[in-house]
């Protein structure tokens, strides 16, 4: 029997991670740079550096935290968007997620944020940042301890603060933690291939944490934070009422991390690292790949010796790419994602998909159960350490 490791799921954070765990002195800086408030009907306050920000959601239905056991496509295309439906308590509470993990069949989960992928890479205040990224991570132990062993959450780590982001990947490490957030965006007009980085891609490496670069939707980002921005600005023209990003800029973000990673020579700079491309699905990464290999010949980046090859140095054992559970490309190159792809159900989110719709993908293609084995939990355990 497959004891399968869902690799790409999330909670939707509490208010408690900002009125339990900083300080009195803590929370007059994080009131003023990332704060977040959960009041009646699901109504929702987020600050983000002395100003309101836009609510992930823009309906009353919470479409980061609707999915139960059971749901279909067709029951959440059901469902109305101007009522709230209540939260799936799995998206905050450990007991009530395993409930659920052994309803859906997984064994264990890698366990993403939500508001601290989306707003937090945005926050100016670097001390702020380090207090909220120590909150989160408290929390983020605290939830692993109430999940029986099976929640593997990923740390945040305060790149606005190199000093504080490089004592919390120590502190994180030591916690237990088996991953560490790199959001695929711009931080202060610096992307995270800037040299200012590389002391934190050296202590990820040190310490065998994954850097998980894990896209946020970036709906609520000021523009080039990311791709999300841009794509909410033209889609505003169509008028369709939701947004966009969240089915685009995922892949454009984490395309352009490989694209980048590739041209620095970061897998070169740290060949102990550990990468898992999240959130984004699979299917791009060969074309991904092809193009990295083909702009690292036509323009070599000067007297940085990089790989000419990049899928030599991504396809292999220490790394990851994420897939979902209607990529059939996974399914008819498993010969290629068979060595590094690892599924994930986005639990407890709108598109999630159980373990049985990934499984069903892949023996429609002919998938040979030690493949199989791999893509549904084999890879990620090696990646991660489980």
């Amino acid at each position: 029997m497959l004891s399968i490791v869902d690799a790409n799921s999330s909670v939707y954070e509490p208010a408690a991670i900002w009125t339990d765990f900083l300080s009195q002195g803590e929370r007059t800086l994080a009131e003023e740079s990332f704060w977040y408030e959960r009041g009646a009907g699901g109504s929702e306050l987020v600050v983000v550096n002395g100003r309101a920000a836009r609510p992930l959601n823009r309906s009353r239905l919470n479409r980061f935290a609707c999915y139960r056991p059971g749901d279909t496509p067709e029951s959440l295309g059901e469902l109305d968007p101007g009522s709230d439906r209540g939260d799936n308590p799995g998206a905050w509470d450990g007991a009530a997620r395993v409930r659920d993990l052994d309803a859906l069949g997984i064994a264990e989960q890698i366990v993403y944020p939500t508001l601290f992928a989306e707003y937090f890479p945005v926050v100016d205040n670097p001390r702020a940042a380090v207090a909220l990224a120590r909150a989160y991570n408290d929390w983020a132990r605290e939830l692993a301890a109430s999940g029986a062993g099976r929640l593997h959450p990923v740390a945040v780590i305060p790149l606005q603060s190199l000093p504080g982001a490089l004592a919390e990947i120590e502190r994180a490490s030591g916690m237990g933690f088996r991953g560490a957030l790199v959001r695929p965006s711009y931080l202060q007009g610096r992307y995270i291939n800037h040299s200012d980085f590389d002391p934190v891609w050296a202590a990820l490496a040190e310490t065998g944490l994954v850097a998980c670069l894990h896209p946020s939707p970036g709906s609520t980002n000021p523009e080039f934070t990311s791709a999300g921005p841009f794509v909410e600005r033209v889609a505003a023209n169509l008028g369709v009422g939701h947004d966009v990003a969240p089915a685009i800029a995922p892949v454009q973000d984490n395309m352009t991390a490989v694209l980048t990673l590739a041209y620095y020579g970061h897998l070169e700079d740290h060949p102990e690292l550990k990468l898992c491309l999240s959130n984004a699905g699979a299917s791009w990464l060969q074309l991904a790949l092809e193009k990295a290999e083909t702009y690292l010949w036509l323009f070599p980046p000067g007297p940085r010796p990089v790989h000419l090859e990049p899928a030599e140095l991504f396809l292999r054992e220490s790394n990851a790419v994420n897939f979902d559970a209607w990529e059939d490309p996974v399914g008819i190159l498993s010969d290629v994602y068979g060595q590094v792809a690892v599924w994930g159900s986005r639990y407890p989110r709108h598109d999630a998909a159980p373990p049985a719709e990934a499984q069903a993908m892949l023996e429609r293609h002919s998938v040979s159960a030690e493949t199989t084995e791999r893509l549904l939990g084999g890879n990620a355990r090696r990646v991660f350490g489980l």
